[in-house]
């Protein structure tokens, strides 16, 4: 648990989303540099927030781990951060794309917690790890107990929760993923969490803002940082802002202010539409192509244990990657 104190009775927390940051210089990398002075200079948030995919594309990339929390340093304001498909792995099917323990214990030791509870006055707010549900891992069945254990502190509080994956809002990318948390999970994190106030809930993951009420709770889909998704891609996504920036929240007692913030200068490159993309093309293939030979090898080649999969994982109601000729939908020019 942490806590935000300010001089004010205001908290300014800018969340980021997709930032997708790798050892490879270029337009990625550019963005992120303007995004984090005009952070820093313009927002000067007491409190930052990143919603998931740190990294460009592959979660077994250490390189892209150290090279992004290096970048990601050039934020002054302490952040929390969240993991995404792209830092630890999809929740669905037993691919190489799968989310695993490992993958998880890697991002926790790049970024820390891959769930939190923050106070800002009597306001909660909360991270959680949206890629491990339905996935019978350890790291799910720790995260059900950790929520289990936190909702009892949040009673009869006003609580904003974080994650990757949209909460309520769903969508099947042409990559056969499911772009939402499974209605179960949803409906079980509700439950858990049901004696405190959900003002609202904010995610990334589809690299557009977007802004919608249900009831009296809100739901915000963060930009991306990095880049936007394929123009027909767009046509599969529910209506939204196709820019890149971030989003401010203002949270005076329970008064929630949310706002798109941006800076000129941006890079507006698409899927797959920047040099970056072409050497990941070939690297995760390689991955890929060794996961399919050794499914016991890591990235590197290496013999590995075993990810712990559970046989219940469930399938994506979206359909399913077909393998090395199937890769991320970040890399398909």
């Amino acid at each position: 648990m942490t806590t935000s104190t300010a001089d004010d009775t205001t908290l300014r927390l800018v969340q980021i989303s997709d930032t997708h940051l790798s050892r490879w210089d270029g337009p990625l990398r550019r963005n992120f540099r303007a995004i984090a002075a005009f952070v820093n200079d313009t927002l000067s948030p007491n409190l930052v927030v990143h919603a998931g995919d740190s990294v460009l594309s592959n979660p077994d990339a250490e390189d892209d781990f150290r090279a992004a929390k290096d970048l990601l340093g050039l934020i002054r304001a302490p952040m929390l951060f969240i993991p995404g498909n792209h830092d630890v792995g999809e929740p669905y099917e037993h691919t190489w794309w799968t989310a695993t323990d490992e993958r998880v214990a890697r991002f926790r030791r790049h970024f820390g917690p891959a769930q939190w509870l923050h106070w800002f006055g009597d306001v909660a707010l909360i991270g959680i790890n949206s890629q491990v549900f339905g996935t019978g891992l350890a790291e799910e069945q720790h995260q059900w107990q950790w929520l289990s254990n936190i909702a009892a502190e949040v009673e009869g509080r006003a609580i904003i929760l974080f994650l990757h994956k949209s909460l309520w809002t769903g969508y099947c990318g042409s990559d056969g993923r499911q772009g939402a948390v499974d209605p179960a999970d949803r409906d079980r994190i509700l439950h858990i969490l049901s004696g405190s106030r959900l003002l609202g809930v904010s995610n990334g993951d589809v690299h557009r803002y977007r802004k919608t009420w249900l009831g009296e709770q809100f739901e915000i889909w963060g930009p991306s940082t990095a880049f936007l998704v394929h123009r027909e891609e767009t046509q599969k996504l529910p209506t939204g802002l196709e820019q890149l920036g971030v989003v401010l929240f203002e949270v005076t007692g329970e008064q929630v202010k949310t706002t798109f913030q941006t800076t000129p200068g941006l890079e507006e490159v698409e899927t797959g539409g920047f040099p970056e993309s072409a050497l990941l093309r070939a690297e995760l293939r390689a991955a890929m192509e060794l996961a399919e030979a050794d499914p016991h090898a890591d990235a590197a080649g290496k013999p590995s244990a075993a990810p712990t999969r559970a046989d219940h994982r469930r399938r994506s109601p979206c359909g399913t990657r077909a393998g090395v000729d199937t890769l991320p939908e970040i890399d398909k020019a």
